[in-house]
């Protein structure tokens, strides 16, 4: 589980526990469990107080629909003004990143974006559904958002009435003009510059200090004048350009950045859109790829944004073992896995697996035609990376 998952875990439990409680002890519920682990749950779309998708099951499908209350534009205001004095939340927002703390009552002075249980109702187009009773396929949903909900928290977002882009800027308004502060680095050093400079651009301008460069040695690591970057953010991107210096002076084989992988990072910024054509005439790959690997970065980083260039190289032996542990994997023998280009699909299901150069195991979805789109759940074991790609398949319908 990636760190983004595990920081939004509350909201996708809250969620669950209201959803819980509202179909009040029902049979349904389980029932729906069953169907959501078996992919019956097509495209989720929402609105404002509503999420709905496709249900299929027992040969029909049934459209499904989740209602839930709205927020009013004074909780949406208090919400706002809680994250705008949390400058990690302010980073998530202008990176284009839902921040954890929208799953914490506390933090939001009461206010959560997961529904309470009695404010949750269920229609659907069968039987049961019409008398707006929970049923399997109102549970099933139910279930497949919850699982959603840690990769996709904007979901819930626009069911009660606000877009992450909008709250975005909703934020943006309140910290205009004050200094939320400076931006850690991660568990590893990482600073994240899109963050860094984002917040940066809120503070204050300040005019810049009257410096003797002739005693420039006798100046130590402090804060640079606003609206600078702050001395740790420094030390931290300095270390981390030492580093890779020290790699290309000692003229070892491997290279000391991936060129790719950094204007693959520029492109997945939230102004990265505007680059695409500078991409595009610097690497020689067309536009429609850049941005399938833009969305592979987003899933899975550097590693994800190669792996949807082109698989990684790999043993037959390699892959053969990959297709045995997927077949092992599942129930039900369904679909025939080829092995071609380095790469394992199952063409029946519209779904592929691919090795990255970390040694990871990236799922990817048929688009249209032969284009595959690159999908979150990157990981060590192929099976459950082949599982990740049926879960978004399930969610994408296949476009001609």
């Amino acid at each position: 589980m990636t760190g983004t998952a595990r920081s939004l875990a509350p909201l996708a439990g809250a969620w669950k526990q209201a959803f819980h409680l509202a179909t009040n002890g029902s049979g349904s519920y389980g029932k729906g469990l069953n169907l959501a682990r078996k992919g019956a749950v097509a495209q989720i779309q929402t609105q404002p107080g509503r999420i709905s998708a496709p249900v299929a099951a027992k040969k029909a499908t049934h459209q499904a629909a989740i209602h839930v209350p709205e927020l009013t534009a004074t909780q949406w205001d208090t919400l706002a003004a809680k994250l705008a004095d949390d400058p990690q939340a302010v980073a998530d927002l202008v990176a284009n990143r839902v921040p954890a703390t929208i799953a914490d009552s506390g933090h939001a002075g009461g206010i959560s974006v997961a529904p309470p249980a009695d404010g949750i109702t269920f229609s659907c187009s069968c039987p049961t559904g019409r008398t707006h009773r929970v049923c399997d396929h109102s549970a099933a949903l139910g279930h497949a958002v919850a699982e959603r909900l840690a990769a996709t928290p904007s979901l819930l977002l626009g069911a009660r009435g606000m877009t992450a882009r909008a709250l975005a800027a909703h934020v943006r308004d309140l910290v205009d003009g004050a200094d939320p502060g400076p931006l850690p680095a991660d568990a590893n050093g990482t600073v994240r510059a899109t963050q860094l400079y984002a917040l940066a651009a809120h503070r204050p301008p300040q005019p810049p200090p009257d410096l003797d460069l002739d005693a420039v040695s006798t100046l130590t690591w402090s804060d640079a004048p606003l609206p600078g970057p702050r001395a740790h953010d420094l030390m931290w991107m300095t270390t981390d350009a030492a580093a890779r210096a020290r790699t290309l002076l000692a003229g070892t084989a491997a290279p000391p950045h991936d060129e790719l992988a950094d204007i693959m990072r520029i492109l997945a910024s939230p102004d990265g859109a505007d680059h695409l054509q500078a991409a595009q005439h610097t690497t020689g790959i067309p536009e429609a790829t850049l941005r399938a690997m833009m969305i592979g970065y987003r899933h899975g980083g550097p590693a994800g944004a190669h792996a949807t260039l082109a698989a990684a190289p790999a043993t037959i032996d390699v892959l053969e073992r990959a297709r045995e542990t997927v077949h092992a994997s599942r129930a039900v023998g369904l679909g025939t896995i080829t092995v071609d280009g380095g790469a394992l699909t199952d063409t029946t299901a519209g779904v592929q697996i691919r090795p990255g150069p970390d040694g990871r195991w990236y799922p990817f979805t048929l688009w249209r035609a032969d284009e595959w789109r690159p999908a979150p759940g990157a990981c060590d074991d192929p099976a459950e990376a082949f599982r990740a790609a049926r879960r978004a398949r399930a969610a994408r319908p296949l476009r001609r």
